[in-house]
């Protein structure tokens, strides 16, 4: 069905509008593109998606005081919260261990025999 929306939007008939100006945008839809649109369409209209990936972070105080004054400014409670995201997002699929392969960058491909396994301890 063409109007199918999404089980995370929060706001089906904000996602449903958001979708007709890019429907209109676009010559092509779906594409890259247009599904870009759709998304910050939404966004900017006010919508917002249910179940965020990292779910509820605490924000250390004691860390995020940078000046140690004992209050934490604007800029320290959301540097902390930013910190506190990443690292909770970066633990949470390899919280077993396991193997990840490492590319290294730049502008090109990677001979196999150059490419690195490394391996990430349990716990």
């Amino acid at each position: 069905m063409a109007s199918e929306v999404p089980d995370n939007v929060a706001n089906p008939s904000l996602y449903r509008q958001a979708k007709r100006k890019a429907k209109a945008k676009f010559d092509v839809f779906p594409s890259a593109y247009a599904s870009g649109y759709l998304v910050q369409e939404y966004k900017r209209l006010g919508g917002k998606y249910k179940g965020a990936i990292g779910g509820e972070v605490t924000l250390d105080p004691v860390k995020s005081d940078l000046d140690k004054d004992g209050k934490l400014s604007a800029y320290e409670r959301k540097r902390g919260t930013a910190i506190a995201k990443s690292m909770a997002r970066q633990a949470k699929p390899m919280k077993n261990g396991g193997t990840v392969m490492v590319q290294s960058r730049g502008c090109g491909a990677i001979m196999p025999e150059k490419q690195k396994m490394t391996r990430v301890p349990r716990g």
